[in-house]
């Protein structure tokens, strides 16, 4: 009989302390005026990546496209383009992340940010760990263990958000940035 209490105890516990990490620490609105603090105004553009455009991303990023459709929001302030952001959830082991990742109007990346993470917290990326991403591009190797250290204990989440920012931006390139 006490075996049989363990194996359900322990399961109770990881229920409660998984539900215990989830947080949500943004808003999209609130995100977007993090990512825009000058805009005068926000639009929404829905990028629908057809099959051509898919194996180009996939290429370039070097990364599986988990969809076809992607929307891209761009911050104004008069007739200047203060940059594009893509809200992005992806699922690290058994739960999500989600990320908002800012491109600058050259296609460099400006700033990811963590809006929800769901997986324990020393899972979670550190925000200098993260900067690290500023001002690169699809130019940069942009790999684990090159230019971007793997984080110790969260590779699974290192690996997931670095695949993430390199679609996002080769998704930028190939159908956005190739519209304008």
């Amino acid at each position: 009989m006490l075996r049989a209490i363990i194996p359900l105890s322990f399961s109770l516990t990881v229920l409660i302390n998984s539900a215990a990490f989830s947080k949500v620490f943004m808003t999209r609105d609130e995100a977007l005026k993090m990512a825009f603090p000058n805009a005068e105004k926000i639009s929404k553009k829905t990028v629908f990546i057809n099959k051509e455009q898919a194996k180009e991303i996939e290429s370039i990023a070097r990364a599986r496209l988990e969809s076809r459709l992607y929307v891209f929001y761009e911050g104004k302030k008069g007739d200047e383009t203060l940059g594009y952001a893509v809200i992005d959830t992806h699922r690290l082991r058994t739960k999500t992340q989600t990320v908002i990742i800012v491109i600058n109007p050259d296609g460099t990346h400006r700033l990811t940010e963590i809006l929800a993470f769901f997986e324990p917290p020393e899972y979670m990326p550190s925000d200098n760990w993260v900067d690290l991403f500023q001002g690169k591009s699809l130019g940069d190797s942009l790999w684990l263990g090159k230019d971007i250290p793997n984080i110790t204990g969260a590779t699974i989440t290192s690996d997931a958000m670095l695949k993430s920012i390199r679609r996002v931006l080769a998704v930028f390139q190939v159908a956005v940035k190739g519209k304008n």
